[in-house]
């Protein structure tokens, strides 16, 4: 092996700096077509892939602040084309594209993912006839979401215009492309926040409109976020997005669907020029009615009243059927008086004097008293007796007569009975109790 060669020597991060250089100054931007493999979601907040096809792989980086930006989702198995710049990491001595941008690649990528994300809103109830509000007959004023430039617009207005002139508020926004979808659902959500106390007021339906396209083109149209903000709107929705063979998922979501914008103009607003004349039509057929039934009310009134006799004779003959009902009626009350006054005097008669009754009650009365008086001193006599019997009991038990019959009480100075000669101690003073009274005196002095 020779080593005198003029071959600079680098070390190894040097080495990998000018690989970076190289690679990066000669690839700045480049555009990747694969199949996503791998995906990965750290809590970093950056997304790490690997895309792929039939003969190699490259890895792929996406940073935590692009992913917002990006219309799509990285999903395993997904066919997309990245945009992005092209670098190395000397870590692991390798190349990788940082990815900027992402789109579906091939339309039957974008069919899958489309008839995925129906089916998944379809499940969650979106799409049920029972969330559709009724289009207004005629709305004073319609907001219109869609681009400021082109046809469609124009059309709309146009048709507005032909049909019944309304008061239109346009909602600029972006019909396709990165971040439309998120214009279109601020649209309509900004418009749901209007009222009538608002300077802007809140509009009585909603267009949601486009020219037609190709499904990449008509793709903000089916993303979750513009679905999701027409089936919260309180306000109805009519989508008319592309041709009449277009389906979108707003279709789906939206209360009324128009194949065209002219023709969601034509939904939103009747003919004026047709009201009118249908009015018009009315009216007369209104008042040829009117005249007819006034007409045939005027015959009907004059045969009536040739059918009907003169006044006088009917009042004069329901003034006598009343004479005679009248009579009829006061020789029945005074019979049902008779009647019910010979009832009163039969009870009355049956009915004893109250100077009788109140003169037995006082008999009765008396007769309780003088029951009662002698009940009450029998009770009493009776307590007396025994009272004097338990005067006398209580009398020959007392201690008095024992001391009469020439006994005597020794007590303490307290004046309690000492019964027995332990209780007093030697020179203790008592009290002695006579029948007569009581002295003192001083045991065993």
């Amino acid at each position: 092996m020779n080593t005198n060669t003029n071959n600079p020597v680098y070390s190894v991060s040097e080495f990998s700096h000018v690989i970076k250089k190289l690679v990066e100054t000669n690839f700045s931007y480049v555009r990747i077509r694969g199949e996503i493999s791998r995906p990965s979601f750290p809590g970093s907040g950056h997304v790490y892939l690997t895309l792929k096809d039939t003969e190699g792989t490259i890895s792929a980086i996406i940073w935590k602040y692009t992913l917002p930006k990006l219309s799509i989702i990285p999903e395993e198995g997904m066919e997309v084309i990245c945009t992005g710049k092209v670098t190395t990491f000397s870590g692991h001595s390798k190349y990788q594209i940082i990815v900027e941008s992402m789109e579906v690649a091939g339309e039957g990528a974008l069919l899958k993912m489309l008839e995925e994300r129906r089916k998944k809103l379809l499940k969650e109830g979106l799409f049920d006839q029972e969330f559709k509000k009724p289009i207004p007959y005629l709305p004073k004023i319609i907001g219109v979401i869609t681009s400021p430039s082109g046809a469609v617009i124009k059309d709309i207005l146009h048709r507005l215009s032909d049909r019944f002139p309304s008061h239109v508020y346009l909602w600029p926004v972006a019909v396709q492309g990165e971040g439309s979808a998120k214009q279109i659902s601020n649209a309509i959500d900004k418009f749901n926040q209007f009222t009538d106390e608002t300077t802007i007021k809140k509009p009585d339906l909603l267009i949601v409109a486009r020219g037609g396209g190709s499904l990449e083109d008509l793709w903000s149209f089916n993303e979750e976020i513009v679905v999701r903000s027409v089936f919260k709107s309180s306000i109805p929705v009519i989508s008319a997005v592309g041709h009449e063979t277009d389906t979108t998922l707003i279709d789906f979501v939206s209360d009324l669907r128009a194949p065209t914008p002219s023709a969601a103009a034509e939904k939103a607003v009747p003919v004026r020029n047709e009201l009118i004349a249908r009015i018009d039509e009315l009216n007369f057929r209104f008042k040829t009615s009117f005249n007819n039934k006034l007409n045939n009310n005027k015959d009907r009134l004059k045969s009536l009243i040739k059918l009907l006799g003169k006044p006088d004779q009917i009042f004069e003959n329901k003034t006598q059927k009343l004479d005679f009902i009248y009579r009829d009626f006061e020789n029945l009350f005074k019979d049902i008086f008779v009647e019910k006054k010979n009832i009163i005097i039969q009870h009355a008669q049956r009915l004893m004097p109250p100077k009788v009754l109140i003169s037995n009650l006082v008999s009765k009365k008396q007769l309780l008293e003088t029951k009662f008086q002698n009940y009450l001193q029998n009770i009493i006599n009776k307590k007396e007796v025994k009272l004097n019997s338990l005067d006398k009991l209580l009398e020959a038990s007392s201690f008095n007569r024992v001391l009469d019959r020439g006994f005597s009480l020794v007590m303490n100075n307290e004046g309690k009975p000492i019964k027995l000669s332990s209780e007093a101690p030697k020179n203790a003073n008592v009290k002695i109790k006579f029948s007569d009274k009581i002295r003192t005196a001083q045991l065993d002095k």
